[in-house]
């Protein structure tokens, strides 16, 4: 790979495209109209690019997915990869693979065996709504959003359900692509909490540039860049760049943006770089057959396509480009066509986290409601936190409706590594209703679940959702159970059971309001209903409000959910800090796992609702500790299952 662009993947905490340190997604602020495509001749052969340099390869797209990151329908290995969002394009920022959301415009830098180092999520604009356009969008520091209408490319919502609930003066963060007319095209609008840091950022295409008043034009805002750091060092600013540009302080009433950090973004990459890059195109030529995505300039003219033709290429149009990077520009061998439904397929795997109801639970921190799936490898009461599943579905309003669901449990394992080693495929944990058991060998199966389980003297047994313990006799035929275990051979041995409790336990959820009354609140996708005697911890009345982060401690009466405690959840407000929730994964010992992604060492943490024989994969937990060196050191961590 070219050093300059490991040098800028490396040293910025996010970039759109291929950016000298940089990115974002662009297209000339003249608005054009779609192009239409008469080539002298149709194309057929597919280049013969320079052979790909050792050292990896580039994505850039929309994160259309988690097993572990899925970009633009390509599954990347991000098991090693570190996470960054950038903000101020001037420093380094780091996050965790909890900061990588569905939607987000993302890329990443993989090496040589094709795992992620590094990838970046990139938001186009952020800042408070000035003007909503009723049904279409809203503005946002001088830029034009639009939401997608696409079903083949759908704006998934968070903090908000659908475009009717923002408010002007809602603080948002929007990742997209601009079309030809210059408007951005939402791929994903997230409410902030309302009490976040002062931050305004825009990616754009530089007009009207004064050197000597030190002032340009983004779009519709005016920047004045007096007092900004300008990256990369030594850049020269020129009309028809595309930048990124980032204050702490909000837009003056004259609509302008006292910048603190601009960053001129272009591509920087070394010839025989693989690349995949979506989004939409811009500034066509029909002779030449080439165009841009984000600041990307793409040669087409001897590329395949997929889903659609040649003269399907117009200005506008979603488009997947894979390829090489020859010279000043991304050499096409593939384009893909985004068109239909299927395109905008999600895919999620992992375990099962903030369960409610079949309507309502989360995979990789996005929320599914799998009402109306198909069950394979199970049934619908097998759902449970800790449960190992693949979703299949499309997006609507921030909500996966699944199509698909599967429940994952290991294959069979017949042999053993060697003579002194019992065959291991990892904890599980399933859930189901108890049949065939046998009180002499203790296997039983599970309906729906097909694989033999077996319990013995060292399993321990208590209530679901609490910490009450319960006996080996409670646990008969018919009882519907949660159990955790580990494969050998092809049996899993439980180690754990978790008997219905006698009373309902209460619900826990954690998310972004929205939809506030003064009786009721939407969160994860339910109906919670609240009321002025409910207890708030770390706020008040008022601070319960549309796109505050909050912990919801409730009860389930039927089809009622009510809240029994709100806790609002402040901002980090000292560095490197941090608090994730999510399941337990890659256990090597108590020092040595990850929990949603992120890596833990929670050797000398203080063990709540539980002990440490209890750290298991699929455990979901709460931890909370101290960032450093890409590893959080816990200081305390909660047991939530």
């Amino acid at each position: 790979m070219d050093q300059r662009l490991k040098l800028c993947l490396i040293a910025v905490a996010v970039s759109l495209g291929l950016y000298a340190c940089g990115g974002g997604s662009g297209s000339s602020s003249t608005p054009s109209t779609s192009v239409a495509v008469t080539p002298t001749s149709i194309p057929t052969a597919v280049p013969t690019p320079t052979p790909a340099p050792s050292g990896g390869a580039y994505a850039q797209g929309t994160v259309t997915g988690f097993g572990s990151v899925i970009v633009d329908g390509n599954t990347l290995d991000d098991s090693n990869a570190s996470f960054k969002v950038e903000q101020d394009p001037s420093v380094i920022s780091t996050g965790t693979s909890n900061d990588i959301k569905l939607g987000m415009k993302v890329e990443s830098d993989q090496g040589s065996d094709d795992k992620i180092k590094t990838l970046t999520a990139l938001p186009e604009v952020y800042g408070k709504i000035t003007e909503l356009q009723a049904g279409v969008g809203f503005k946002l520091a001088g830029q034009t959003i639009r939401v997608s209408s696409d079903a083949a490319a759908p704006t998934v919502f968070e903090g908000a359900s659908v475009l009717a609930d923002l408010l002007v003066g809602d603080v948002v963060e929007v990742h997209g692509s601009r079309d030809g007319a210059n408007v951005i095209v939402a791929t994903r609008i997230e409410r902030k909490d309302p009490s976040s840091a002062l931050m305004v950022r825009v990616v754009g295409i530089v007009s009207q540039l004064d050197n000597t008043a030190k002032t340009l034009l983004v779009g519709g805002l005016k920047i004045d860049f007096t007092n900004a750091k300008l990256r990369p060092d030594g850049v020269v600013l020129e009309n028809g760049q595309l930048m990124a540009a980032w204050s702490d302080q909000a837009i003056s009433a004259a609509s302008v943006m006292n910048a603190k950090a601009l960053k001129v973004r272009k591509p920087q990459a070394g010839d025989g770089l693989k690349m995949q890059i979506g989004g939409l195109i811009a500034g066509l030529d029909s002779k030449t057959l080439s165009f841009k995505l984000g600041e990307v300039m793409v040669d087409a003219s001897k590329s395949k396509f997929e889903s659609g033709a040649v003269t399907d290429l117009a200005n506008g149009k979603p488009v997947r480009v894979g390829g090489v990077w020859q010279t000043d520009k991304l050499v096409a061998a593939n384009v893909k066509f985004v068109k239909d439904s299927v395109d905008a397929k999600v895919e999620l795997n992992g375990v099962v986290t903030d369960f409610v109801s079949l309507a309502s639970f989360k995979v990789r921190g996005v929320l599914v409601d799998a009402s109306a799936a198909t069950f394979d490898g199970g049934a619908a009461d097998n759902l449970a936190n800790g449960v190992l599943v693949k979703v299949q579905g499309s997006v609507a309003n921030g909500t996966v409706l699944a199509k698909t669901l599967r429940i994952d449990t290991p294959p069979p394992v017949t042999t053993a590594p060697n003579a002194s080693q019992t065959a291991s495929v990892g904890i599980r944990t399933i859930t189901g209703e108890v049949k065939d058991l046998d009180a002499k060998t203790g296997k039983f199966t599970l309906i729906g679940i097909k694989l033999t389980l077996q319990i013995n003297d060292k399993t321990e047994y208590g209530m679901q959702g609490s910490d009450v313990a319960a006996s080996k006799t409670d646990f008969a035929n018919g009882s519907k159970v949660v159990v955790r275990g580990e494969i050998l051979a092809d049996v899993l041995i439980v180690k754990e059971v978790k008997l219905p409790a006698k009373i309902a336990p209460p619900i826990k959820l954690a998310g972004v309001l929205s939809g506030v009354t003064a009786t009721q609140f939407k969160l994860n996708g339910v109906i919670v209903l609240w009321g002025t005697t409910t207890p708030i911890d770390g706020g008040a009345l008022d601070s319960v409000v549309n796109g505050v982060a909050v912990e919801v401690t409730a009860l389930k009466s039927g089809d009622k959910i009510s809240a029994q405690k709100i806790e609002i959840k402040g901002r980090v407000t000292i560095a490197n800090v941090l608090e994730i929730k999510g399941p337990i994964s890659d256990l090597v010992s108590a020092s040595d796992f990850k929990v949603a992604g992120q890596k833990v060492n929670a050797s000398k943490a203080e063990i709540k609702s539980g002990k440490t024989a209890n750290v298991g994969n699929g455990r979901l937990v709460t931890v909370k500790g101290t960032l450093t060196n890409g590893i959080l050191i816990a200081t305390q961590i909660s047991f939530e299952d």
